[in-house]
């Protein structure tokens, strides 16, 4: 009689390891995806910080040119802001710009405005208490 040659069933299968190889591959190729893109946007944050030191450096040597006047007029309202009242106060801002001139990462002249509110002036209309708090 032959002798019966049992076999343990034991191992993974050349299919099974090839499945978890693509698999593992495919993971490898999502995370190298999201390595490369954060890698980018950190280059691209440093530059924009990089410009953003250059524009406020730029600020704090240059002056500031007028650019007229502007009258903010306060009137009082009913609660829903349905019916207006009599004038309150106005505030006479006047106004002010700034041009801040740096270079691009590329080396290209750029500027950029800042419009600004000067020291205001506060006149008192008619029909006020005279409020002030305590």
């Amino acid at each position: 009689m032959k002798k019966l040659i049992k076999y343990r069933k034991s191992g993974e299968t050349l299919v099974e390891v090839m499945v978890c190889a693509v698999l593992f591959l495919m993971m490898a190729a999502v995370m190298q995806g999201a390595i490369s893109f954060s890698t980018n946007a950190q280059h691209k944050s440093e530059q924009i910080r990089e410009n953003n030191a250059k524009i406020c450096r730029s600020l704090r040597t240059t002056g500031t040119t007028e650019n007229g006047t502007k009258t903010y007029t306060f009137k009082a309202t009913s609660m829903d802001g349905s019916v207006e009242g009599k004038e309150v106060f106005t505030i006479k801002v006047p106004l002010g710009k700034k041009e801040a001139a740096y270079q691009d990462g590329q080396g290209n002249d750029q500027t950029v405005d800042f419009y600004l509110y000067g020291p205001v002036t506060v006149t008192a209309g008619g029909g006020g208490t005279g409020g002030g708090g305590s």
